[in-house]
């Protein structure tokens, strides 16, 4: 259960570093925004996993 909640909270920031991939493989400019958003993401992820992990952790 811990690793699919760790897998569920870093999904945006993979998804969006599969986008920055494709965008650069494609030459496009906008891949610099995909690559802002994917870091956005994976602090968010870090965030959130911050303040659910303890929950699951029994320390309540």
């Amino acid at each position: 259960m811990l690793a699919q909640v760790i897998l569920i909270a870093s999904l945006p920031s993979m998804f969006c570093a599969g986008c920055t991939a494709f965008l650069a493989y494609k030459e496009r400019k906008q891949w610099v925004w995909f690559a802002g958003l994917s870091v956005l993401a994976g602090i968010g992820g870090i965030s959130a996993l911050n303040i659910g992990l303890w929950r699951l952790g029994g320390l309540h």
